[in-house]
């Protein structure tokens, strides 16, 4: 049957005026606790970096920029950095939360804003599937890059060749390709969390395993939604970030249709296949 993303978008805007209380104010809730929060709290403890840059704008020395901010006070820029990674534990589990509230917005449960919270009921696996992604990712886009890094090695050791221009020209298009496969390869895990909240006994390995097979073939298609709020995300940028509290519930929404789509069409597809002689059921991909 495929993915309908006309039909996925209309879809979503109906669940949005029949949900209550309203998404736009759940979004605004979650952008408040999140966003908001983070910018509070890292201007209360203060960024050394912010002010690295700014020494290093006024052309001050870079060696003497990093003694003087961050040897003079230590334990300031440890607790910096404390801070920073507990918040961004803190913006996975509320994503998770975000994505929860969208998948039961976009099946029309008249979710609240308590399942902004439902990532603190797992912590541990949706913490742990963040990390395994992060992982793996590190792993692909190293392995992607080591051609572009092999050409740029060949690159200063024949700079004074001709064929240090063929070898740049070789080297960026071997960068492009790189990043190609590894926004390729971060479409493989996009549905991982949805997993997770479908499947309350699902590990966070198993969560990614289903996100991999579910996205098969399906990775271009899901780029292609992306692109289409592209002009949505523009104009939340010329709003200052107003528009965010329509256009985020919009898209999570219609992501949350693609999801039920791709899922359903895998079991109808498992269904209509003979019998494993093993007994595997492919209805568990």
């Amino acid at each position: 049957m495929g993915f309908n993303r006309i039909e996925a978008k209309f879809n979503a805007k109906i669940s949005m005026r029949q949900t209550r209380p309203s998404p736009i104010w759940i979004t605004a809730l979650f952008l408040l606790l999140t966003v908001i929060v983070k910018q509070v709290v890292v201007a209360v403890v203060g960024d050394p970096f912010v002010e690295m840059v700014q020494y290093l704008q006024m052309n001050y020395d870079p060696y003497e920029v990093l003694n003087y901010v961050f040897l003079r006070n230590p334990a300031h820029t440890a607790l910096y950095c404390v801070v920073s990674l507990v918040l961004g534990l803190y913006g996975i589990i509320m994503n998770y939360g975000y994505i929860s509230y969208a998948l039961r917005l976009s099946r029309n449960e008249q979710p609240d804003h308590r399942n902004l919270f439902d990532g603190f009921a797992r912590v541990g696996r949706v913490l742990w599937a963040a990390i395994l992604q992060s992982i793996f990712l590190a792993f692909w886009e190293l392995l992607a890059m080591l051609p572009s890094f092999a050409v740029l090695i060949l690159v200063g050791l024949f700079a004074e060749s001709e064929a240090v221009y063929f070898l740049i020209m070789l080297w960026y298009v071997l960068f492009l390709a790189a990043l190609i496969v590894a926004l390729a390869i971060s479409y493989r895990y996009r549905m991982s969390s949805y997993f997770l909240i479908d499947r309350p006994d699902c590990t966070a390995l198993e969560a990614i395993r289903a996100s991999k097979m579910a996205m098969r073939g399906w990775k271009m298609e899901l780029f292609t939604l992306d692109l289409s709020f592209f002009g949505w995300y523009l104009l939340t940028g010329l709003t200052f970030g107003i528009m965010g509290v329509w256009v985020l519930p919009y898209q999570s929404v219609t992501e949350a249709n693609f999801y039920d789509c791709i899922t359903a069409e895998r079991q109808d597809t498992a269904e209509e296949r003979p019998a494993d002689p093993y007994g595997y059921d492919y209805r568990s991909l």
